[in-house]
């Protein structure tokens, strides 16, 4: 587990991620249907992947990167996304 700000983090998803991510983190499936992976368990089952997206967004899907944020806020974010369901 990430060792950062879960307030913060949470602060910040609630009002970045969230309008692609949803509240939950499971507006968007990255995988294909019936199988579900949802933010919280790419950020649980590989946290250097979740925190590589956090920081330089998805290439191809528009997400965008928050390298501007500092890396200890990408931290807090991955920190809060670990909280997130994984189904």
């Amino acid at each position: 587990m990430a060792r950062g700000n879960v307030r913060r983090g949470a602060a910040i998803f609630q009002t970045v991620c969230v309008v692609c991510h949803g509240f939950d983190g499971r507006e968007i499936n990255f995988k294909d249907p019936p199988k579900a992976e949802y933010v919280g368990a790419v950020c649980k089952k590989n946290p250097w992947e979740g925190l590589h997206k956090i920081r330089f967004g998805q290439p191809g899907v528009g997400m965008a990167a928050l390298t501007a944020l500092g890396i200890d806020t990408a931290v807090d974010i991955l920190s809060y996304c670990q909280t997130l369901p994984v189904e």
